[in-house]
């Protein structure tokens, strides 16, 4: 078999492929490119939440509205997430060290948290300052350059959380998918706050302090979210299923590979993974033709997913019929139960009367002892002869 050579995680992806995986350059260093597109997308939200700051802090104090002045300070707390987001480039852009062999690439999640954070206090004091309005309203005063100026704040909030999001997504960067995702409830905020200002320039009824209220508990939601989406992601998990699926389709699609189970990739940040698979190989052939099988294996997936893999094996005897028969009796019985998803690891010893298999168990299944005895069961009704080892397995990873 060719030897193949290492190359980037790049090398041979197609452009939209690149773009999903290039964060990575394959030892916990995020690439000069995706660390630039971050920085550069901060920048842009820095310098437009100043702005728009500056613009409704000077709006909310001539027309003396706390919603004005609340939904300013959160302009604010923005940029400093914004901050926050090129500090974490800078930390992550650092690679592996010896006390943190796989990067920093998890600091995104901890920064994402930070931002949370920072929503969170916002939104919680912007909804005791719209109380204390409502408890002891005041008149507000709008100008109508002062409404034509939150009209085009929203315009620019609209366009910066789109950019943003958008940015975060093509970079696989959570900071920003939380800013962009912030920026547009912002400017739905900022639209709430301007109908109540019409409302109060044309009726003369205040619900300033009302409307401060109902836009805190949208800001409070949206950094909620924030803490429960990083909480899912440093639990670890589910990676995205289409990526499991397609390396797991390479994995099977590639000769001497008899089947390929078990696959776990473990998360090191944004597009930093590594992984580990066992695969099936038949008993017949040698360690030194199993390396060369998975050795050059690796290195495609390395190069087409930029994922580092590890493998371990199954033995298998798919050469007699006689096992083959067996293993498609065995799994067509217990694949009757909707709480077996996948029977693999088939290994059967006709000499010393022995069959031993993996059984893929759904997570609804918590007795996982007693369901075991059932399967084991159910397999010796067909094969009493046989001395059957049913080991229970979950499935970690794929979305088939």
């Amino acid at each position: 078999m060719e030897e193949k050579v290492l190359m980037s995680p790049n090398a041979a992806l197609t452009d939209a492929q690149r773009e999903k995986m290039e964060g990575s350059t394959g030892d916990g260093k995020i690439s000069l490119k995706r660390m630039a597109n971050v920085i550069i997308t901060s920048v842009v939200g820095i310098v437009v939440n100043v702005i728009l700051g500056i613009i409704k802090i000077i709006v909310g104090m001539a027309s003396n509205s706390i919603a004005i002045i609340s939904d300013a300070i959160n302009n604010f707390s923005d940029s400093i997430s914004s901050i926050v987001t090129i500090i974490t480039m800078v930390i992550v852009g650092r690679g592996a060290t010896k006390k943190h062999p796989f990067g920093f690439g998890r600091v995104e999640y901890f920064s994402s948290m930070i931002i949370a954070v920072l929503v969170l206090v916002t939104g919680g004091q912007f909804f005791i300052e719209s109380v204390k309005k409502i408890i002891a309203p005041e008149e507000s005063t709008y100008t109508t350059l002062g409404l034509i100026l939150l009209g085009v704040a929203i315009v620019a909030k609209i366009g910066l959380g789109l950019y943003t999001k958008a940015s975060g997504k093509k970079n696989n960067s959570p900071n920003l998918e939380a800013s962009g995702q912030d920026a547009l409830s912002d400017a739905i905020i900022t639209g709430v706050t301007l109908i109540a200002a019409l409302v109060t320039k044309f009726s003369g009824i205040i619900i300033d302090g009302w409307v401060g209220a109902v836009v805190s508990i949208f800001v409070l939601k949206a950094g909620i979210e924030i803490v429960m989406d990083v909480i899912s992601k440093l639990m670890g998990d589910r990676p995205e299923p289409e990526l499991a699926d397609e390396i797991m389709d390479f994995i099977k699609g590639t000769e001497g590979v008899e089947g390929a189970y078990d696959l776990i990739l473990h998360n090191y940040g944004p597009n930093i993974y590594i992984g580990n698979v066992n695969i099936e190989l038949d008993e017949s052939i040698s360690m030194r033709d199993a390396y060369k099988i998975t050795h050059p294996l690796s290195i495609e997936i390395f190069n087409k997913y930029g994922v580092f893999f590890y493998f371990g094996f199954y033995s298998v005897n798919m050469q007699d019929e006689d096992v083959r028969n067996m293993r498609n009796a065995v799994t067509a019985k217990l694949l009757e139960d909707k709480d077996v998803l996948q029977i693999h690891a088939f290994y059967v010893d006709p000499i010393e009367k022995h069959m031993s298999f993996d059984a893929v168990l759904s997570f609804e299944v918590k007795e996982t002892l007693l369901k075991t005895l059932e399967l084991k069961k159910k397999v010796n009704e067909l094969y009493p002869d046989f001395d059957v080892t049913v080991v229970p397995d979950r499935d970690f990873t794929l979305s088939k």
